[in-house]
């Protein structure tokens, strides 16, 4: 007898609304503005490329597949359907991993921010081992709670921090208005400018955060069983939060430019640092405290939305017997993989601690350091799965002939499918590449490569032992 749960086991909480929201919190990272930020106006350059080299063939192949395939587990579904049970777990694992990174480094840009709320002499915290600590180990199991109980309670916290986003974008954007109004532009984005001059690999880097920043609509369709009418609603959620996210990253990269010099911004409290400046300078106090308050709340409600979102990855895996079956169960009552969530929690929480405290050199890992590592392994690990994307894209094309009517499907034929998913592809392959140059200003080179290389060399190795095991062990049965 099957034991796997029909979608009549899942409760469909989400309407258009509801994934339109989700996948706004889900993606938007004011955090990669002021990351960007630090080397000026090619910021800007950078932004365009990623934006039109990643983001639009993204979003055109997540709309074809999502409306083909409107199954829960998404992305892992569709790269088995393509490519066999192996390269779907490759490609699960990668999407659930990069999480377990992605969730402390998200929740230190949260913490830095909260800071403002109590002056400027308490900003210092931001590189105490004690405060951060504290902080995201909260927040981390905060959000594991809240999705046990299920989509139905957290979708008010992604609601409310799609707010919190929001907000601190139009402050911002009112920032370098009114910056620009009263005193100028703070940086020159003449044609000449706009082109990376000095420390040219160091600031080519940082295009692989800014395609990351672009990254994320697939959230919903790992939760396709949970969305009313999922065909039509998750395609129609990624087209309109795919407008809202990308007005936001381009008006906030704008204005925090005109408001301050990329140089006299902190990485993870860039966005206050510029808001707090251009409201000091004009006598309105508060705003600054405001927006840190906001960004630490969004920092929580994202998290919370990929928590929900990446469980129900090893979920599927369990239902395919490509991990242990236990991570399959979902709780009597609230009906929520709850097996998945807490080893999530349990996972990221041991991560975090090897980042922050894990060193190869006698030198201890920064707070600043920590994050970036997180990071770049967050990228690393995320962007093996949206290779197999858009060859299954192709595949999938070809596999299954889609009859009339059955989804929304890349326009141009042939040619149009291979060039949207042969840009994503080479954007995706060149992000991976720039990962492993060192952010400017790392203080130990070797410490930072070293877990970068061996913190994905020990996640790898452990799917495929769990991979491995969950084969044999599905044979013996």
């Amino acid at each position: 007898m099957d034991a796997r749960p029909r979608p009549a086991d899942f409760i469909k909480a989400l309407g258009l609304w509801d994934v339109v929201l989700m996948n706004i919190v889900a993606v938007v990272g004011l955090r990669w503005i002021a990351r960007g930020a630090r080397v000026g106006a090619p910021s800007v350059t950078l932004w365009l490329l990623a934006s039109g080299a990643f983001f639009l063939p993204l979003a055109a192949a997540l709309v074809e597949l999502s409306s083909r395939y409107p199954d829960q587990g998404g992305l892992y579904v569709w790269t088995r359907r393509a490519f066999g049970s192996l390269h779907g777990f490759i490609c699960g694992w990668c999407l659930w991993v990069n999480n377990l990174f992605y969730f402390p480094s998200l929740l230190l840009f949260g913490a830095a921010n909260a800071l403002a709320l109590f002056g400027e002499q308490y900003q210092g915290l931001a590189e105490s081992r004690a405060y951060s600590v504290t902080f995201v180990l909260l927040g981390l199991w905060i959000c594991v709670a809240i999705n046990i109980i299920g989509l139905r309670t957290g979708k008010w916290l992604q609601n409310v921090g799609a707010v919190a986003t929001w907000v601190p974008a139009v402050l911002l954007i009112g920032a370098g208005v009114v910056a620009f109004a009263r005193f100028g532009s703070a940086t020159s984005f003449a044609p000449r400018e706009l082109v990376p001059r000095e420390d040219f690999f160091s600031t080519l880097s940082l295009w692989s955060a800014m395609c990351f920043a672009f990254s994320g609509f697939e959230i919903t369709s790992f939760v396709g069983q949970e969305v009313k009418n999922a065909r039509r609603t998750i395609p129609a959620g990624v087209l309109i939060s795919g407008v809202a996210v990308t007005l936001i990253y381009m008006l906030g990269s704008a204005s925090v430019l005109v408001a301050v010099p990329g140089s006299a911004l902190a990485e993870r409290s860039g966005i206050t640092d510029a808001v707090d400046i251009v409201s000091g300078r004009i006598g309105v106090a508060g705003l600054g405290g405001l927006t840190g308050a906001l960004l630490a709340i969004g920092a929580l409600a994202g998290t919370s939305s990929w928590t929900a979102g990446a469980a129900r990855v090893p979920f599927a895996a369990g239902l395919d017997s490509v991990l242990p079956r236990m991570f399959a169960r979902l709780h009597d009552r609230y009906r929520t993989p709850h097996v998945a969530l807490i080893v999530q929690g349990v996972t990221s929480t041991l991560i975090f601690f090897a980042s922050v405290f894990l060193t190869f050199t006698g030198s201890q890992t920064t707070i600043q350091e920590a994050y970036d590592i997180m990071v770049n392994l967050t990228i690393l690990i995320y962007f093996v799965p949206y290779l197999y994307l858009f060859l299954a894209l192709v595949r999938l094309r070809r596999l299954d002939r889609p009859a009339a009517g059955a989804g929304m499907l890349v326009p141009g034929g042939r040619p149009g499918l291979l060039l949207v998913a042969g840009l994503g592809f080479l954007a995706t392959a060149i992000s991976l590449f720039l990962l492993f140059i060192p952010p400017s200003g790392t203080e130990n080179v070797v410490n930072y490569e070293a877990n970068l290389a061996v913190q994905a060399a020990v996640i790898l190795l452990v799917g495929a032992l769990l991979y491995g095991y969950s084969r044999r062990t599905a044979a013996r049965s």
